[in-house]
């Protein structure tokens, strides 16, 4: 299985055969460094992987942590820490692996199916966010012909792969609708009352994640929008063109930038560059200037992260509309349905 370490901070220059070179020193390297990639750019997105054939290897490899990546700018070095070790089996461990770009795995997949499907194959379900299918298509495999899945999902693309499905299978039906809207959508089909079961995953997915043209990730270049559908309502930029600066700290810090003070300041800077008429309208540039008003971020994440997940969750209304979509489940439902929600962030609840 070999000895793992994990890297961070990696700059986008980075690439394989450089780290490779960087840590040969520290001894015999198993398989090629895997690294996570830009899928737009092919541009390092920060994170990687070395494999190294001894434990004394690996420690080596640790004590480069801080060394900066040749022909990177000054600045922070590279972060290397030992590989999380999940122990599948008493004989065998699972490695770090990296996900193609433009899929999503879904989570917690066996366990969903288990608790949700498998006591009931000839119910009819609902798959609250469709995604790009993952679970949809688990749940599928375990129902019988007589089973019927309805999906809801915002995003056109995903509203794309969910009609290919349809014309793949009869069973299943796509829904261009927030999944709070269930119950009127399936009160028009005759399902009141008569789900066997409810699914959502909340958040958002991996594809969503790499798609350049809506600006989810501070990382990458794009325009400043963060709308699930880019059919309704107003982009990120238009928002903070017109919120007031007091709404727009409020907005911060009920949505995810829990730092009152970081959130003050971020706000005041919007302010600021608004009357200037230089607020950015694209990602980094975005980014770059919630980086300059909040500080140094002591965590290892993006320090404009949780300013971008605060404004997502506002425009999309994610937290209302699980409220509204926890309220359709149980309309839905049959006597003895099960409900169940699959979320990453306690502020979900």
């Amino acid at each position: 299985a070999g000895h793992e370490v994990f890297l961070k901070w990696l700059p986008p220059i980075a690439d394989e055969k450089g780290l490779a070179e960087m840590f040969e020193d520290c001894g015999e390297l198993l398989g090629d460094v895997r690294l996570k990639r830009n899928p737009q750019d092919g541009s390092c997105m920060g994170i990687g992987w070395v494999t190294f054939a001894t434990a004394e290897a690996a420690k080596l490899a640790v004590q480069k942590s801080g060394a900066r990546y040749p022909g990177a700018p000054p600045g922070r070095g590279i972060n290397v820490t030992p590989a999380t070790v999940t122990l599948a089996t008493t004989a065998a461990r699972e490695r770090g692996s990296l996900q193609a770009a433009g899929t999503h795995t879904p989570a917690m997949c066996e366990e969903t199916l288990r608790v949700l499907v498998i006591p009931d194959p000839n119910g009819v379900y609902v798959d609250g966010t469709f995604g790009r299918g993952g679970h949809t298509r688990a749940i599928l495999s375990r129902l019988s012909q007589a089973g019927r899945l309805h999906a809801f999902d915002l995003d056109p693309d995903a509203i794309q792969v969910g009609k290919e499905l349809e014309r793949e299978d009869p069973r299943f039906k796509i829904h261009h609708k927030p999944f709070g809207h269930m119950a009127t959508v399936l009160e028009a089909e005759g399902l009141l009352g008569k789900v066997s079961g409810v699914f959502l995953d909340l958040g958002i997915s991996s594809p969503q994640f790499d798609s350049t043209n809506r600006g989810f990730r501070p990382e990458m270049d794009g325009p400043l929008d963060l709308r699930f559908d880019l059919t309704r309502g107003s982009s990120a930029y238009e928002l903070l063109k017109s919120v007031d600066r007091l709404e727009l700290r409020k907005i911060l810090i009920e949505n995810g930038e829990a730092d009152e003070v970081a959130a003050r300041r971020i706000a005041d800077a919007v302010a600021v560059h608004v009357q200037q008429g230089t607020l950015p309208e694209r990602t980094r540039e975005f980014a770059d200037m919630v980086v300059r008003a909040k500080g140094k971020e002591y965590q290892a994440m993006h320090p404009s992260k949780l300013t971008f997940q605060s404004l997502r969750v506002h425009i999309n209304q994610e937290f209302e509309e699980i409220k509204r979509g926890i309220a359709a489940a149980f309309e839905v439902l049959k006597e003895g349905g099960r409900c169940g929600f699959l979320t990453g962030k306690d502020s979900e609840w």
